[in-house]
């Protein structure tokens, strides 16, 4: 019987290897799902601190802080562009679309003065 017991326990061993493979690659998963979690904070906090950064510097002279007051506008001219599209403008308070000859923005209800007669 030697021959069974043999066969027996090799398949005893790959049985138990292979468990420990599954398991290292749960482990791996999980540990690289971790990583990507905490590497998408890092690049939150990473914006959160710039943003504060600029709005701390916004009116310093450097480079980097006109190319981004420049894209600002830009998209701020986009915006407009986009409002005006849909037949509104952006809501002076938090850029909400407000409908031409509305008195309150729907969104935030800031009440809308003569931003309609230019």
């Amino acid at each position: 019987m030697g021959i069974f017991d043999d066969i027996s326990d090799s398949i005893a061993n790959t049985t138990r290897d292979l468990g420990k493979m599954a398991h290292n690659a749960g482990d791996m998963t999980k540990l690289q799902y971790d990583k990507k979690v905490k590497e998408n904070e890092l690049i939150k906090l990473y914006e959160k601190l710039g943003k504060k950064y600029y709005e701390e510097h916004k009116n310093d002279d450097s480079e980097q802080i006109k190319e981004i007051t420049a894209v600002r506008l830009r998209i701020e001219e986009i915006n407009n562009d986009i409002m005006a599209l849909k037949g509104g403008v952006a809501c002076p308070r938090c850029g909400a679309l407000v409908k031409n000859g509305s008195r309150y923005c729907s969104a935030c209800g800031e009440k809308i003065e003569d931003i309609f007669e230019e």
